[in-house]
């Protein structure tokens, strides 16, 4: 019989949260223990600031799934960040659907995130991608009730209070600051994240990408823990990459795209 426990992330079960998204041929390598230790560094952070900021799920006792979100107090919503279930072997038992369930229980109550009110919706950014058989989040959450914000089909919101429509708050964007310092080389941006892949399948790739056509072009890594002035000042996060002071706009898994946006800029 299957056995599903789905726990609140404490600093007793923090390693679980880091590493359930880590497949088991993975635990070994170098880049994928730097991006668990990056996660780590985030999680710490997040639990001091919020309390319970995610949820892990047990199959039998072993971590199989994991939720995190975050409130976004201005507009008294809970952003839900990401929903994740890796091994094939614990899709279809109901861990993702228990993970979303657990967390609707929470925001029933009032929270001392909103003043002791209770939240107005729960709200999540979807991205496609998945492995064959695998739901993608945004048909797992459309599936679950959530509604399209707007005309972005990515931009999902669940209603907690009767009537209530979800309008973003816009939000003033400032962008990459140009620094002198970044003609004529690249810069990778790195630090805690709450993604564990960060660093070893999205920048590692990016480094890869850029070196595959541009072997002589200088690389900076900057690590937002130890340089967080060389992030404040060029306004921008981890993850991000700048190309001879210019920010790359497309995801790295757009491959096309980003080396286009590449060679434009060091061309």
């Amino acid at each position: 019989m299957d056995e599903i426990d789905v726990r609140d992330v404490t600093t007793e079960n923090l390693d679980d949260l880091c590493w359930v998204c880590v497949s088991p041929e993975k635990r070994d390598d170098p880049d994928w223990i730097r991006g668990v230790a990056d996660k780590k560094k985030w999680a710490v952070e997040a639990l001091a600031e919020w309390g319970p900021f995610a949820k892990v799920a047990y199959h039998n006792g072993s971590a199989a799934g994991m939720i995190h979100y975050r409130p976004l107090s201005e507009e008294r919503v809970v952003h839900i960040d990401c929903i994740y279930v890796l091994v094939s072997s614990h899709w279809r038992k109901g861990i993702a659907t228990r993970l979303l369930s657990s967390l609707m229980e929470d925001v029933k109550k009032r929270m001392r995130w909103f003043d002791n009110r209770r939240p107005l919706a729960l709200v999540t950014k979807t991205f496609l991608g998945g492995a064959p058989e695998q739901y993608t989040a945004r048909e797992f959450f459309t599936k679950k009730g959530f509604r399209q914000i707007g005309e972005g089909p990515d931009h999902l919101y669940y209603p907690l209070e009767a009537g209530f429509v979800y309008k973003p708050v816009p939000k003033k964007e400032v962008g990459y600051i140009p620094q002198d310092e970044d003609r004529g080389k690249v810069v990778i941006i790195s630090g805690p994240d709450y993604c564990p892949a960060t660093y070893p399948f999205f920048l590692k790739r990016t480094e890869k990408y850029i070196r595959e056509t541009y072997l002589e072009v200088p690389i900076r890594w900057v690590d937002s823990s130890e340089e967080p002035a060389e992030v404040r000042k060029r306004n921008v996060a981890v993850g991000d990459c700048i190309v001879n002071a210019r920010l790359m706009p497309s995801y790295v898994l757009d491959k096309d795209g980003f080396e286009r946006e590449a060679k434009a800029a060091l061309e």
